[in-house]
Formats: structure tokens, C-alpha cells, sequence
């Protein structure tokens, strides 16, 4: 098996990305995983359109195959600031890591903990000193992986996200670099 490879994505990862984002749509309407998303909402193919044109959207490829796919830049959402940080830096001393996704097909490789591997690298490389992201309560998997990745659960917060019709519990953790 090759290593996997971590990039900046093209217009031709696109429609990859968004296939992705449909299987687990499908798997969360069938009742097979609890993300929180909404097909009709996010993350649709507009999402990774919108974070190709802001040079923040990377993949994961293997043998040329996108497996996996994350939004990485400094947008924090309105919500990180109703938690107390246990590292409170300056905004542009902070890296956010957005959109996680790994094809359902692909799963259980460890892609996710490489992409969160990569996006700490990546953040140390820009000068960043904390790292910052966020997943749904109900999204046990990220939610129980990310402390095994030294990431501090900072705090909870219901709110509205990302244009979901209905309030979230965002549960929101951090990580010195």
C-alpha cells in the first residue's frame, strides 16, 4: 500500500470531495452514523466549490484516489467565541481545521488522524501557535478521537451552524502547538 498524500485539491478533486460528503449523507439518512449535516445544506458540492476558490480546501489521495478531504484556514465560527480557551492566542496565531471527511469506504485506515496530523504540521509551518476545531456532539467518532489526539474539549455550545435549520451542539477543542 502507498502512503497516503495530502494537498491542496484542484477543480478536479470537486466532484470526488462531494461524492464523499453524498455517501455520508446516505449513511446518516439510513441511520448508520450521526454527523449532524444536512444533504440539502452542508456540505454539498458548493462547499468544497467555495473553499477550492478561497485555497483552503485539501485532499487526502491515495493511488490517486481522493479519500479523504478537510477545509483548513483561520475562520473561526461565531460560536468559538462563547467558549474560555484554555489557549487564547491572536486570531492570526490560529489555524482551524474545518470539514473533516474520510470516504466511508475508506474508513477505519486511520485517515482521519493522519489529515489531523498533516493540518498540524501545516499550522506549525505558518507560524500558527494554537490549532482549533470543532465537531458535533453527536459525531461520536471525531468527538472520542480528537482527546486521543491531545486536543482539550474547550467547551459546548448549542448554536446555529453552517445554515443547519435547526440549533447544533457544537462541541468546540484546541490544541497548543
Amino acid at each position: 500500500m502507498m502512503n497516503p498524500n495530502i494537498r491542496k485539491a484542484t477543480l478536479q478533486d470537486v466532484a470526488a470531495v462531494a461524492v464523499i460528503y453524498n455517501k455520508l449523507h446516505a449513511l446518516e439518512e439510513a441511520g448508520l452514523v450521526s454527523i449532524g449535516w444536512d444533504s440539502r445544506v452542508y456540505p454539498i458540492r458548493s462547499t468544497a466549490i467555495k473553499a477550492l476558490e478561497d485555497d483552503t480546501l485539501y485532499v487526502m489521495t491515495m493511488d490517486d484516489e481522493v479519500v479523504a478531504s478537510a477545509i483548513i484556514n483561520q475562520e473561526q465560527p461565531s460560536a468559538y467565541s462563547s467558549v474560555e480557551w484554555s489557549f487564547p492566542a491572536d486570531d492570526s496565531k490560529v489555524g482551524i481545521l474545518h470539514t473533516l471527511v474520510v470516504d466511508p469506504d475508506s474508513g477505519g485506515r486511520g485517515f482521519g488522524k493522519i489529515f489531523v496530523s498533516f493540518f498540524e504540521k501545516y499550522c506549525k509551518e505558518m507560524g500558527y501557535e494554537v490549532v482549533r476545531l470543532d465537531t458535533q456532539v453527536k459525531n461520536t467518532r471525531p468527538f472520542n478521537m480528537y482527546p486521543m489526539l491531545g486536543y482539550r474539549l474547550a467547551g459546548i455550545c448549542e448554536t446555529k451552524f453552517q445554515n443547519l435549520p435547526d440549533t447544533v451542539d457544537l462541541a468546540m477543542f484546541e490544541k497548543k502547538l
